[in-house]
């Protein structure tokens, strides 16, 4: 099963709607990791089937969405945040206490706008880098296991 993950879209809306295009039929779920706000809104009105999940970013002034948020996915625990609350431009630290803390098996993150992957005591970690600038990042999660990786647009 898959996931598709966008973050920090900065109002690069083609290319977040290119990346929803290119993968609508082949992704279980969208989760958007905030900095986003409107090109959610313009999905949500557009294509209402879009299986997406989302957390604020600390760009999406007037967003109700929460700041992080825990799923159940293909029987593994995802937790996913903007990254902003963790301070994750100065280290992961933080968000890695808290993935911990929380039992998750995957980790989603944004804010910095650099991609990122790392499997660190068996929690694996991705941040998609930004939409605006050109990257964004899928996780497999199959009877095998886990892969987690980013793509240029």
């Amino acid at each position: 099963m898959r996931i598709v993950v966008t973050s920090d879209t900065h109002r690069a809306s083609r290319d977040f709607f290119n990346i929803i295009d290119r993968h609508e039929k082949n992704a279980d779920l969208f989760i958007n990791l905030g900095d986003s706000e409107k090109e959610i809104e313009l999905l949500e009105m557009s294509n209402p089937k879009i299986k997406i999940k989302c957390v604020s970013g600390n760009c999406d002034w007037s967003s109700t969405a929460p700041i992080e948020q825990i799923i159940e996915f293909n029987g593994k625990r995802v937790f996913f945040t903007h990254g902003h609350k963790y301070h994750v431009k100065y280290g992961y630290g933080e968000i890695q206490r808290r993935a911990k803390e929380l039992g998750a098996d995957i980790c989603l993150f944004g804010h910095t706008h650099e991609p990122y992957t790392e499997l660190v005591d068996g929690i694996y970690y991705l941040n998609p880098g930004a939409v605006c600038h050109g990257s964004y990042g899928i996780v497999d999660v199959v009877p095998g296991g886990i892969m987690a990786y980013t793509l240029k647009i």
